[in-house]
């Protein structure tokens, strides 16, 4: 029964072997000009990562990625922010940029479908900076002319005009919806909507004239917590509001209590509560009092942080003004620096699974110029073993990569993925690790 199990499963990776060679694989290709800035990112429920760049919009699914532009399903190349939707006909991923809202719809292998939205389809402006969802699938669409709402096909807006009480007569910057209502920081002060099936129902102002909070007006970011606190990232660092009285239990927290820096411009929730703060001078984290901060001394890839989102195995990402990074366990890894292009593959990698060692053999041609990585993922993307500073000397390489140290339970029985990172170059092979 083993050799006819064994037999199965070689024929199996045969067929998945052909379909990685035929798999659009791409590598991080230098950039002319050297400008690439990543403003948002977003993290989908199969552990997929998406790069909203100044370039185009990244897919990442730890093993391929694939690259989309106005060329093929985008509105805009310079994306500013993405908002995932769980919709009654499949999950659908929407894309602010400065020329419209483009809403992709994606299964496991990339976006198969999109349509867009300007301001000839009712957009208060192309450049959206900000897209908010809430639970009755109404879309909220920030910009610098005020919130266009969308919903079930009709389009209207949100505008000091009409909402003199409710919000402020500036561009809007983030915004952040909790339950009913919605929360928008703008360049001017904070306004605040409550919302319905039917639409926008009532609203209430903040505070004194135009919404200012008590420590600035310059509002940059906002983020409600799990326990319904409201943080408002400013000029002036970070304001927290409880409650809703407008004009009562406000404090503020800056460099003197730990924040890197007083001008934050985005904030993220981790399932642990512990919040996140993006700010142009490095990233900062805060929970129970306490705070760490991070910036390019650290290893963080740029100290202008846009945005922040958290994986699946709990590691953080983050969008930073010269591309992106993600925080393990306290180092900062995986630098993507430029804008994706197809590859040619890694030189000569050869891999099986060595059952009486229980580990895996790998062999390889380096040409001595770049550095050499490998890391082993399951068919569902997450990451099982890595090894890094492989030798790199020019030659043929043959080496065995120990896995009881990265999983002291042992990997299950199963087919696996070997990816060999080879400077610019790489390359994913499967394997299977049996008993």
């Amino acid at each position: 029964m083993k050799l006819l199990r064994y037999l199965f499963m070689v024929l199996l990776l045969m067929g998945l072997t052909i379909a990685a060679r035929n798999q659009d694989t791409r590598k991080m290709e230098s950039l002319s000009d050297g400008v690439f800035m990543v403003k948002a990112v977003f993290v989908d429920s199969e552990g997929v990562k998406w790069f909203g760049t100044n370039r185009g919009l990244c897919r990442y699914n730890n093993l391929t990625w694939r690259y989309y532009t106005d060329k093929d399903h985008l509105v805009g190349n310079q994306v500013n922010a993405l908002t995932f939707e769980l919709a009654d006909l499949g999950s659908e991923l929407w894309v602010a940029t400065t020329q419209g809202v483009s809403a992709v719809v994606f299964n496991m292998d990339g976006i198969t479908g999109s349509i867009s939205y300007t301001i000839e389809d009712g957009l208060l402006d192309n450049n959206v900076v900000a897209i908010e969802i809430n639970s009755y699938h109404a879309k909220f669409f920030g910009s610098a002319q005020g919130v266009t709402w969308f919903h079930e096909g009709m389009m209207d807006s949100l505008i000091y005009a009409k909402y003199p009480a409710s919000m402020v007569k500036a561009p809007v910057r983030q915004m952040d919806i909790f339950g009913d209502t919605l929360y928008i920081a703008a360049d001017g002060g904070i306004g605040r909507f409550v919302s319905e099936v039917d639409g926008i129902t009532g609203a209430t102002r903040w505070t004194s004239e135009y919404g200012i909070t008590p420590f600035s007006a310059n509002i940059r970011s906002v983020k409600v917590d799990a326990g319904t606190n409201q943080w408002f990232g400013t000029d002036v660092g970070v304001e927290k509001h409880t409650g809703y009285e407008a004009k009562q239990n406000w404090s503020l927290y800056s460099t003197d209590e730990g924040l890197v820096n007083n001008d934050v411009i985005s904030i993220a929730e981790d399932e642990e509560g512990g919040l996140w703060f993006g700010t142009m001078g490095g990233a900062s984290y805060f929970k129970d009092g306490g705070w760490t901060s991070y910036t390019t001394v650290d290893g963080l890839l740029n100290d202008t942080v846009y945005d922040i989102d958290f994986d699946l195995d709990g590691s953080v990402w983050f969008a930073t003004g010269s591309g992106a990074c993600r925080l393990v366990d306290g180092e900062f890894t995986d630098f993507y620096t430029a804008v994706p292009d197809r590859i040619e593959a890694a030189p000569g990698m050869k891999i099986f699974y060595n059952r009486a060692t229980g580990s895996i053999h790998l062999s390889y041609l380096a040409n001595g110029s770049a550095t050499v990585s490998a890391r082993l993922y399951s068919m569902n993307g997450m990451l099982m073993g890595q090894w890094s500073e492989l030798p790199s000397i020019a030659g043929e390489h043959h080496l065995e990569l120990p896995l009881s140290g990265y999983n002291p339970g042992g990997l299950t029985e199963g087919i696996y993925v070997l990816q060999m990172v080879h400077g610019n170059m790489i390359e994913s092979g499967n394997i299977f690790i049996y008993h």
